[in-house]
């Protein structure tokens, strides 16, 4: 199978997962459908891994050394944690109210700990495999560099469909944040850790 099949498939599942925003209400369940979709998209990308279609660096899973590692994840997060500073604290009122769906989030749930920690890991690691590493691997030789931001930073908005203008626009400039690392070090880890710490803060927010 074509590489740019594959990345078509992996981001399917994201689009249709949006739809349970919409439809489930249960905490629980919501949690256990996204687990699962993400899941299935990591299996789905190890087994043409395992096969030959993929390679490690198609997916961007090597480590960078332990320098890039440190300042690249450093210079990301800060950029990444004054953006939130700024769109969670100064532009927040003036985004346009409503949305189509919702996370149904309940932080007295008991899953919540385990949702906010093991399952925020998850997110970042399954959105980065594909919106970063297959994305921008299969891309960056067929687009220009602006190209590339954009078409990688829509795709992973786009993914947030049924949430709010807020969070389709945050979406859309996190996904800008995260390109240069991933590009610079050939390596999704950088940009990984500080998805987890955006949402982290998020969640917790």
């Amino acid at each position: 199978m074509r590489k740019s099949t594959i990345l078509i498939l992996a981001y399917l599942p994201y689009y249709l997962n949006d739809f349970s925003n919409i439809f489930v209400s249960s905490y629980p369940l919501w949690a256990a459908l996204d687990y699962a979709v993400r899941l299935a998209i990591i299996a789905f990308l190890f087994y043409f891994l395992w096969r030959g279609n993929l390679t490690k660096d198609d997916l961007m899973l090597r480590l960078p050394s332990t320098t890039n590692l440190i300042l690249w994840t450093t210079a990301t997060a800060a950029i990444s944690m004054a953006f939130l500073c700024l769109t969670e604290f100064t532009l927040a009122p003036y985004y346009p109210k409503g949305s189509i769906g919702s996370a149904p989030i309940d932080v007295t749930s008991p899953i919540f700990l385990f949702d906010s920690t093991v399952g925020l890991i998850l997110v970042g690691f399954s959105e980065e495999i594909v919106c970063r590493g297959l994305t921008l691997s299969t891309l960056k030789n067929k687009l220009s560099t602006p190209a590339l931001y954009i078409v990688s930073a829509g795709l992973f908005s786009l993914m947030h469909w049924s949430l709010s203008t807020h969070t389709l626009f945050d979406a859309f400039i996190y996904g800008l944040i995260f390109v240069p690392a991933t590009l610079a070090t050939n390596s999704i880890w950088p940009a990984t850790i500080v998805h987890f710490l955006v949402n982290f803060v998020l969640y917790n927010m």
